[in-house]
């Protein structure tokens, strides 16, 4: 199940990061202005907007624009459908704010992430914003998200889920539940919310009263290794490449990480949000392009190992 879950998680940046690497060359001349000028623009912290102008007037801007568009594409009998009208919207929103701040495609993408429920409606890792009125939030048997997510580190880092009941003080039953409503909830909340939390207390390693004494034992070398995944974002990469390597030839790839590493499943996606985070809140395209090349290249290398451990790949005794 959590294999499943941060699967998902992961599977989701990857491609989000993709849109993000190759923004609309139509705006190409205002990054070129940028560099120029070489201006500098105090944001709000929590919007990314400078605070030179006011939002609202920002927003009407970019309905200015992208309306006449709309408006002169009809009159020409086009079609358009809501997909169409959204990508509109999102491109003069990017014109209009890197216009505004003089700014280069890197700021205008930290702007979209920390506005993408906004503008979206779905969240986005490092700027989650809670509704204290989120039915998806609510509580099940009277145990948060939080709670939740404790336990599930717990389980993830290999202590027997009956021992992490216990120390809950509720029954396996209601663990099952649990386990069973909140992903159900992840997977009906079309805003990502209680998805996208999750993974934000995971990378947190949160941890509650109850659970406190309960501890998984980690090698010298594994904390060694712990510590290393967390400063060195390439050696992180090539854990992660090499996991799904393990994964693609029938290895258990957690397991992998474990018993070669001394690394367990919570630890390393806990590691993982840490980095997702970091990334989308100091977004930087050329830094992102190439971890995602090393990962890539790591996860060949480990491919050809596995292969080799095994025979060989079943194509090798193919011949065309």
């Amino acid at each position: 199940m959590f294999k499943k879950l941060f699967g998902a998680l992961e599977g989701e940046s990857r491609q989000e990061n993709q849109n993000y690497e190759q923004p609309q060359s139509s705006n190409d001349n205002y990054e070129d202005d940028y560099e120029n000028e070489n201006q500098e623009v105090e944001y709000d912290p929590d919007t990314l907007h400078g605070i030179h102008y006011d939002i609202e007037d920002f927003d009407n801007e970019v309905t200015s624009r992208a309306e006449a568009w709309i408006q002169d594409e009809r009159s020409r009998g086009e079609e358009l459908r809501e997909k169409d009208t959204q990508s509109i919207y999102l491109n003069y929103r990017r014109e209009v704010y890197k216009e505004w701040n003089n700014c280069d495609s890197d700021q205008m993408i930290r702007f979209e992430k920390a506005n993408s429920l906004k503008y979206t409606g779905v969240q986005t890792s490092g700027f989650v914003k809670v509704d204290d009125d989120n039915p998806f939030l609510e509580p099940v048997h009277g145990l948060s998200l939080r709670d939740y997510t404790a336990m599930c580190l717990k389980i993830s880092a290999g202590i027997d889920y009956q021992e992490v009941c216990k120390a809950m003080g509720i029954e396996p039953i209601i663990w099952e539940e649990l386990n069973t409503i909140w992903p159900q909830r992840m997977g009906e909340d079309t805003s990502f919310t209680v998805t996208t939390l999750f993974g934000q207390y995971y990378a947190e390693s949160v941890t509650i009263p109850q659970l406190e004494n309960l501890k998984t034992e980690i090698s010298e070398e594994g904390l060694a290794n712990l510590e290393r995944i967390k400063t060195d974002r390439y050696f992180y990469e090539e854990l992660a490449g090499a996991r799904q390597a393990a994964y693609e030839y029938g290895i258990d790839g957690a397991q992998w990480i474990l018993d070669t590493f001394g690394i367990n499943l919570a630890d390393f996606q806990s590691v993982a949000m840490q980095w997702m985070t970091e990334q989308n809140q100091n977004w930087n395209a050329e830094d992102v392009t190439a971890f995602s090349n090393h990962q890539q290249e790591k996860q060949k290398e480990y491919a050809a190992k596995f292969a080799a451990e095994q025979g060989g790949n079943i194509a090798d005794d193919v011949s065309f």
